[in-house]
């Protein structure tokens, strides 16, 4: 019954054309929420967290990065988020919850995180989709780390985030580093070099290579990882990399299917390769 809800209101957002309300306040969908949840869909599969969406290399990926005002919403000072106006910024906030929440269906969940570090006036918030099942694995098998928080399999992963993102920046590191599924040397190398580079007065940039895995966009700067300067990829980094080309190659030959004039119909490819 849940499953079959959170589809229903997905449809919504993606065929509305006017704002439904329910009851007094509820707003349900818009054109700006239907046009929303597209173009994430679109960017999250051209990009890294195509091997969230439709495999299970990555537990989680980044699909939205956010820069937003710190301000109290002028248009609203009740701070009731249902009369805010359309342009205000509690409104955009709202609407990019609401197309997670109709995201977040079988086995993923879209969710929402705040940045601790803030930048002048304005508050960062990354919009994650996580794959339920491989991050609950990842959590089991870096269970003797993430126990230190009472974090276990079953946890649901949204306490995960909010409780590691304000953390202290190692652990912060290696959790993401973990969790978004770089190999464990490669963490253990990236977490180490940051201590070195920030007890080195001159804080000199630790020598090192990367290792990158094509996505739809491009080739390189996407689902890529730091290895130290003297190191030879291995079997492990061969297999992410030929795994994820599989991947890879397969979306590329059904985006053409899904792809229109007005843009790629996102959502039914998505569904396409589940």
């Amino acid at each position: 019954m849940k499953t079959l809800t959170l589809n229903l209101l997905f449809v919504l957002i993606l065929t509305a054309c006017t704002t439904q309300k329910l009851g007094s306040k509820a707003e349900v969908a818009t054109d700006y929420e239907s046009s929303l949840a597209d173009s994430i869909l679109s960017y999250a599969l051209d990009h890294e967290a195509l091997f969230t969406l439709v495999d299970t290399l990555k537990p989680m990926s980044s699909v939205k990065f956010l820069q937003l005002p710190i301000a109290k919403d002028s248009s609203n000072q009740d701070g009731d988020i249902h009369v805010a106006k359309k342009d205000s910024i509690i409104y955009k906030i709202e609407s990019y919850q609401k197309v997670c929440n109709a995201l977040s269906q079988k086995d993923w969940l879209f969710v929402m995180v705040p940045f601790q570090r803030t930048e002048k006036n304005f508050r960062n918030i990354e919009i994650y989709v996580i794959r339920r099942s491989v991050f609950a694995k990842k959590i089991q098998q870096y269970q003797s780390f993430f126990g230190q928080w009472g974090f276990t399999p079953s946890t649901n992963p949204s306490v995960v985030l909010s409780v590691i993102e304000y953390e202290s920046k190692w652990d912060r590191n290696r959790a993401y580093g973990y969790l978004f599924g770089y190999p464990s040397y490669a963490v253990d190398f990236f977490v180490e070099a940051n201590k070195i580079q920030f007890a080195d007065s001159a804080k000199k940039l630790v020598a090192r290579n990367f290792f990158a895995i094509p996505v739809f966009a491009g080739n390189q700067g996407y689902f890529t990882y730091a290895m130290p300067k003297s190191y030879h990829p291995s079997n492990v980094d061969s297999s992410i990399y030929f795994h994820a080309n599989l991947t890879l190659s397969k979306y590329k030959i059904i985006r053409n299917q899904y792809l229109t004039k007005e843009g790629l119909k996102a959502y039914a490819l998505w569904r396409k390769m589940q």
